[in-house]
């Protein structure tokens, strides 16, 4: 039985080069734009009825209202994706690094 595995020959990428980053990125940059909006919701609907927010129950608190939630949405989203984006990057590399002949 002859497979295309079983030969000794690289196998060359197919796709486009750098598609799948470019999708990363739009997907991250809608989920952010998303916990913006749900941050504005939420600060606006809040607003009644807590004038402030612990930020996960710390001494640290932030205005609940529709701008400041937003901006909080926002940044914990960036600061979450970035943090994963960046380890998916470094896990990338690394995998270059070791070369095709040492993946098994």
């Amino acid at each position: 039985m002859n497979s295309e595995s079983d030969t000794n020959e690289p196998v060359k990428p197919t796709g486009t080069p750098g598609l799948g980053r470019k999708i990363l990125l739009a997907v991250g940059a809608s989920v952010i734009v998303i916990s913006g909006l749900v941050g504005a919701i939420i600060g606006g609907n809040g607003a009644a009825v807590v004038s402030e927010s612990a930020i996960l129950g710390t001494a640290l608190t932030i205005p609940t209202s529709p701008v400041a939630m937003a901006l909080y949405g926002m940044a914990v989203a960036t600061l979450v994706l970035g943090t994963l984006f960046g380890l998916v990057e470094l896990a990338s590399r690394l995998e270059d690094a070791e070369g095709p002949e040492e993946r098994t």
